[in-house]
């Protein structure tokens, strides 16, 4: 298909070499062992078909792991560009563009969390078996809390930021979307859907919002509603079955993925959106639900609930590499760091694999990753999943599940890549420094949504309801 490809032999890739790309998907049902015998795996893959768990966190008294809930739901900022500058005069970042640019109104356009230089992981060739150093309860002392808004009834499920405007948009399992404005805290705007919001893009003046309809999860609709803030038009697309994971957009194309298994691609006719494509099972595709999507370097690559990592040929729209074990559970996040893809799982690791150089159809990722952090007592490559990483720490049938990820430059231009995980809340790690770790944010305890302003703030959801800003300091 012409739309698929695009001009030029596939998609434009989201950043620049040596920059963090991506930052898909979200856990976002609870993941605490036991929950009462349901075990099973998730209800969507067949097994453990109970009622929602959304109570709050039980650290102790349970056993097993019993089924996954409502999975990882989507969302994260995924593009449109920075536009240039700072953050209310807080100091833009330094010597790289943000701007979105050229190619087309759906086209990210340069490099949304790029960062200097062709950087390559610190540590090619080695497999960590104790990394980071021990926990750190301190908050980095580069980052500092300002303004913490009670902005929902339920989880903060997703969230997204448009510089030009400095308005924040977020999700909820309440239902509903709203919309911040940054320097007032106030609501802009409401809507209230009819089920829970799991998923938000917000690029160059359109707003997508995944969500969810119906209460029987044997028989839910994910939708899609877009808007056309500057013409005030409004569009309801179906096409899933289940929750719409993670809304993404490429070369004037839509990338949706979700519970039912598939990827689908959507382009505009007219002033409508229509699917051009469903990338599935029958196309080679995941035979489990998908979590996360990003586009690398001309390629799609996908993580499902099974830990498998699929590598989509964007000139043929066919799947051309599987890496059918890439971890032993879900796939959360998907990150590229210069020539390298960072993924974050449910079994508590985070793995590095490099990227083949040509990168072809079929080699786009080496077979084997060439670093890993974290990480569950059943994973070969060592270290404990437990509370802070480290042999001996890892908690049976509970792992330290890393909830989502998101990488972006601090003020300095430094490599920050921030880990949500369910014990640890969110942990800040300095990459430049070989994964120093910095401290972890302090007011957060669970978190299923991170977006950042390159060099100037970092937002982060909880599941509280709660939006907290820290910005950069140093």
């Amino acid at each position: 298909m012409d739309e698929w490809g695009g001009s030029g032999g596939g998609y434009r890739p989201r950043g620049p070499r040596g920059g963090f790309g991506g930052g898909g998907g979200r856990y976002n049902d609870n993941y605490y062992g036991g929950r009462g015998g349901r075990g099973g795996g998730n209800y969507y893959e067949g097994g453990g078909r109970g009622g929602y768990y959304d109570g709050p966190p039980n650290r102790g008294g349970q056993s097993g792991r019993g089924g996954y809930n409502d999975g990882y739901q989507g969302g994260g900022y995924q593009g449109g560009g920075y536009q240039g500058g700072g953050y209310q005069g807080g100091g833009g970042y330094q010597g790289g563009s943000y701007r979105g640019g050229g190619g087309g109104r759906f086209n990210d356009g340069g490099s949304r969390r790029g960062f200097r230089g062709g950087r390559s992981w610190n540590h090619a060739g080695q497999k960590r078996q104790q990394q980071p150093q021990q926990y750190n309860a301190n908050p980095p002392p580069n980052l500092a809390l300002v303004k913490t808004i009670q902005a929902h009834a339920g989880a903060v499920t997703c969230i997204a930021y448009d510089q030009a405007t400095n308005a924040l948009f977020t999700g909820s399992k309440d239902g509903k979307i709203k919309q911040w404005d940054c320097n007032s805290g106030q609501v802009v705007h409401e809507e209230t859907l009819s089920g829970q919001v799991d998923a938000i893009l917000f690029i160059q003046g359109f707003l997508f919002v995944g969500y969810v309809k119906g209460s029987d999860p044997r028989n839910q609709e994910g939708i899609i509603n877009f808007y056309n803030t500057a013409a005030g038009k409004t569009q309801l697309i179906p096409g899933h079955r289940g929750h719409i994971n993670q809304l993404m957009a490429a070369n004037n194309l839509l990338f949706s993925c979700g519970t039912d298994g598939s990827i689908r691609v959507w382009g505009m006719e007219g002033e409508a959106f229509v699917c051009k494509l469903i990338l599935d099972s029958d196309k080679g595709g995941h035979t489990h639900p998908i979590y996360c999507i990003e586009m690398i370097n001309g390629f799609l690559v996908s993580g499902d609930s099974a830990g498998c990592l699929k590598i989509w040929d964007s000139a043929s729209g066919t799947c051309t590499q599987t890496l059918q074990a890439a971890h032993s559970g879900i796939i959360s996040s998907i990150l590229q760091y210069g020539k390298n893809i960072l993924t974050g799982s449910a079994d508590g690791s985070m793995k590095v694999w490099e990227l083949n150089e040509p990168v072809m159809p079929g080699a786009v990722v080496k077979p084997d990753p060439i670093d890993r952090y974290f990480g569950d007592a059943s994973d070969s490559g060592g270290g404990g999943g437990g509370r802070g990483g480290g042999p001996g720490r890892y908690r049976q049938g509970s792992p330290n599940a890393i909830l989502t990820m998101d990488g972006t430059p601090d003020k300095k231009g430094e490599s920050m890549l921030a880990i949500s995980s369910l014990y640890d809340g969110v942990r800040v790690f300095n990459v430049d420094q070989n994964m120093a770790l910095l401290g972890s944010l302090p007011e957060v305890e669970v978190s299923r949504a991170i977006t950042s302003i390159p060099g100037a703030a970092i937002f982060v959801g909880d599941d509280k309801g709660q939006v907290h800003i820290f910005s950069w300091t140093s």
